[in-house]
């Protein structure tokens, strides 16, 4: 019975995951070709373009809960949390699908467009974007942490003949994060040729690795100085555990 529980959880995971991509897919379509379409990028680029930002993205979220948390715990206890960067890698997996299907898709696009040396940079560039996602994370969520007050809210379901629920705590800022990684595909499609990825052979071109590699540079060191003195690889163990040492100002 219960080995039958996690099938149906696992298949339940599975089939939400990946129509969430299939509907983020359609999204994006129909956006760009609202604005003008996909440019010279063809549907396979497109595809594969896709499918890297979207497994890229889904490791992203994979471990961003461990930032978003850190602005509703403030909330909650009234202290600044302490950032462990052992913490910060522990992952959540319930959006892993939505790597994997992104995975599928670039491997796809990597078959019929084909793979070189090049495609050896396709690791490092997904690096990039999962540092740069993890930056934007901590820094936004440095804001909530510092203001709760307009960062943190509480959803409450009332039903007719039933006690009312109240859902866990929600960070805006990691909303925000969200919804840019979900629109990632469409400003690189407008901004930048195949060239960026494909020669033709699937591979990041040097001006890709350089852009992305700036940006999660400049985030993670904005994020690293607006937590600083609150930042350490592990925390005590004790009652303070999981706190600042001391408090510090918001």
């Amino acid at each position: 019975m219960a080995r039958k529980r996690v099938r149906l959880t696992v298949f339940k995971q599975l089939a939400i995951g990946i129509t969430l991509t299939v509907i983020n897919l359609t999204g994006v379509l129909l956006t760009l070709a609202a604005i003008g379409g996909r440019g010279d990028w063809t549907i396979w680029q497109f595809l594969g373009l896709f499918g890297l930002l979207e497994w890229s993205t889904g490791i992203a979220i994979i471990l961003g809960p461990n930032a978003w948390q850190l602005p509703i715990r403030r909330a909650a206890d009234g202290e600044i949390p302490l950032v462990e960067a052992r913490a910060l890698l522990k992952p959540h997996w319930a959006p892993g699908v939505k790597a994997l299907s992104g995975f599928v898709l670039m491997c796809a696009a990597a078959v019929v467009e084909g793979i070189g040396v090049v495609t050896l940079g396709i690791p490092l560039l997904a690096f990039f974007i999962v540092a740069g996602a993890m930056g934007l994370s901590l820094i936004l969520a440095r804001l909530g942490v510092a203001r709760p007050d307009l960062d943190v809210f509480h959803v409450i379901i009332r039903r007719p003949g039933h006690p009312e629920r109240e859902l866990p705590g929600i960070s805006a800022g990691a909303s925000i994060v969200q919804a840019i990684l979900n629109i990632l595909t469409i400003p690189t499609v407008k901004l930048f040729p195949p060239s960026f990825l494909y020669h033709p052979e699937m591979g990041p071109s040097l001006s890709a690795l350089g852009w992305y590699g700036a940006g999660a540079a400049v985030l993670m060191g904005i994020a690293l100085f607006a937590w600083r003195g609150n930042v350490c690889w592990r925390a005590a163990a004790g009652p303070t555990s999981g706190r600042t040492a001391a408090r510090a100002r918001a």
